[in-house]
């Protein structure tokens, strides 16, 4: 049993309490902003004038990257709450830094005296904020410490370890007694059970003592900061939109509404938590290569979906901001029903994200040449599903033999038909995984939820939830075994020079969770992270490969941790024009700026 499992638990399951019942503080687009009217069609005026050129609407972010720790890291249910730290300090970053001016002078048409004026807006609201922000983040910090010293008093730290060191015992004392080795599921049954006698214990003892309600004055008190500084950050973000809004000319602020939607996609779109809540379908237009004349031709079509994506958007964001005073409430008085309803809602809200952008990329799909089609509806299911869609191991192998000079006509001709045949397959076996993940996403998050509820009622097993085996991972995998049978009839058609070209690894590893930062696809890691990674990929393709790997943990050494900081804004800045857009600008808009996808 991994000791350090138990020890930091606690602690990292606290950070899970804050952030995920302050998921997003700012979610009201600015806070205290108006409320955007529901759109009841896409001939609504103000939309109609500012979608007339749509390859505006793009924006900065990578939409559709899901981002944080996946189900297979640490235990199954401690890995996946442990990605939500990103939501705590999601709470505490602006809503517009100085890198965000460049987009505004896009979108707005801004003159060089006014990008001045809005640039000292900007940097005041950020200089404020930021002083505001650190203030706040440190109080809540401090009552984090307070709890965890609740959590891990006394003796605790010593009985939780003696826990795991008695669970193997017994485990193998019970195996030795009935001459049969436990299954995986009886294991996981064994522990939960023992577990939970562990934490009614506990919280017995916790009630005794007091610290349970230290644990709740502690909460209450968290409470009452989020919800301070929830309406301090109201004011500041209201304050600074305003201020934009009054250096504009008329014609200019004829296209405000326009611009807040496109802001609300901007900085709140990418903090889904389901796979496909986070699709940006103006960046995968905007990167389709499509004619002008078929931009008009899906025009109209994404005038709709932008006043429904923001319809959305309102909807999940204004109720995840409004209710989390309601959130700690229920933890406070440790009722996990209401934990339970409050999540579900929230589930539904994100599915309504996501059920908007899966209906209009079939709507865009649609109107599209069958070619253009093909490719726009793969490129947003790899936006929004990229364990699933991105491309395997496999089709990259396949890709690259194709391309080999001097192969005769009849192996060309094998590697084309052996192509097809994988790809038959593969695409039957990716929805199946899909619609998977689709159904089984909603129950982990409001799994968490109750988790967390439990955790402060005393009830340590929930903090581990039922660390049940990642149904989509077991799919991937056998694909992965799939495609690497069709890769392993390729090599056979080649020599060894030719296999040598070939990417190396494993199949299996394609779209699982997995590495110290749930993937070992650069684009699909925390953004903090990706320039570490960036740094061991020595053939650049985007994913940490074999002695890649080993090389990424040495770096992550704490003697190698002096040589690894730095970079990431660097990494993110720069941009440069690109797509349709005629000037969209791309790239430098991340960091604190563009929270990454997770919270509100």
């Amino acid at each position: 049993m991994n000791k350090f499992l138990f020890v930091t638990a606690p602690l990292a399951m606290a950070c899970v309490v804050l952030a995920q019942t302050t998921p997003n503080a700012s979610s009201a687009t600015p806070s205290g902003a108006p409320p955007t009217q529901p759109a009841a069609a896409p001939t609504d005026a103000t939309a109609k004038d500012s979608t007339s050129n749509q390859q505006n609407r793009g924006g900065n972010r990578q939409g559709g990257r899901g981002f944080g720790m996946g189900g297979g890291g640490m235990g199954g249910g401690i890995g996946r709450s442990l990605g939500a730290v990103t939501e705590m300090r999601e709470q505490f970053q602006p809503y517009l830094v100085k890198r965000d001016v460049p987009l505004i002078k896009e979108q707005l048409k801004l003159d060089d005296g006014q990008v001045s004026v809005v640039e000292t807006f900007v940097t005041d609201y950020d200089t404020n904020f930021t002083a505001a922000s650190d203030k706040a983040s440190q109080a809540q910090q401090d009552l984090m410490r307070s709890m965890f010293q609740s959590f891990m008093g006394g003796n605790m730290r010593e009985r939780y370890q003696s826990f795991g060191e008695n669970m193997q015992k017994d485990i193998e004392q019970i195996e030795k007694d009935s001459g049969t080795e436990m299954s995986p599921e009886q294991r996981s049954q064994y522990f939960r059970d023992q577990m939970d006698k562990m934490s009614q214990q506990i919280a017995a003892e916790r009630e005794t003592s007091g610290e349970a309600a230290e644990t709740r004055r502690i909460v209450g008190e968290m409470n009452a900061g989020s919800e301070k500084w929830r309406k301090e950050r109201a004011v500041l973000d209201r304050q600074v939109m305003d201020e934009i809004k009054t250096a504009l000319q008329t014609d200019q602020a004829t296209k405000w509404e326009s611009f807040e939607r496109f802001m609300r996609r901007e900085k709140l779109l990418g903090r889904g938590r389901l796979s496909g809540e986070n699709v940006n379908l103006f960046m995968v237009i905007d990167e389709a290569g499509l004619t002008k004349d078929q931009i008009t031709l899906v025009t109209p079509t994404l005038d709709e979906y932008e006043l429904r994506l923001d319809e959305a958007l309102k909807k999940r964001s204004d109720f995840l901001g409004q209710n989390e005073s309601k959130v700690f409430t229920a933890i406070q008085n440790s009722d996990a029903k209401a934990i339970e309803i409050l999540a579900t809602k929230g589930i539904d809200l994100r599915n309504g994200v996501r059920n908007v952008n899966e209906q209009y990329r079939t709507a865009i799909a649609g109107v599209l040449p069958v070619d253009e089609a093909k490719r726009f509806t793969q490129a947003a299911l790899a936006s929004g599903f990229a364990r699933v869609y991105r491309p395997t191991r496999a089709e990259r192998a396949f890709e690259k033999a194709v391309a080999i000079e001097g192969l005769t006509s009849e192996i060309q001709t094998a590697i084309t038909e052996m192509r097809a045949a994988m790809l038959l397959e593969l695409v039957a076996m990716n929805e199946k995984i899909a619609q998977t993940i689709r159904k089984g996403e909603p129950a982990r998050l409001q799994e968490e939820a109750v988790r967390s509820a439990g955790l402060l009622n005393g009830g340590a097993s929930r903090m581990f939830g039922r660390n049940d085996p990642d149904i989509a991972d077991e799919m991937l995998s056998k694909r992965g075994d799939m495609t690497d049978k069709y890769v392993e009839r390729l090599k056979s058609l080649l020599t060894t020079e030719q296999i040598a070209m070939l990417p190396k690894g494993t199949s299996r590893d394609d779209g699982r969770n997995q590495g110290p930062f749930g993937s070992w696809t650069i684009s699909d890691m925390p953004e903090e992270n990706r320039a570490m990674a960036k740094a061991v990929d020595k053939d650049g393709n985007g994913i940490i490969e074999g002695d890649e790997r080993r090389e990424l943990f040495r770096s992550m050494r704490p003697a190698d941790a002096g040589g690894n900081g730095g970079g990431n804004g660097g990494a993110n800045g720069g941009g440069q024009t690109g797509g349709n857009s005629g000037g969209r600008q791309r790239g430098g808009n991340q960091g604190a700026a563009a929270p990454a996808n997770t919270g509100g």
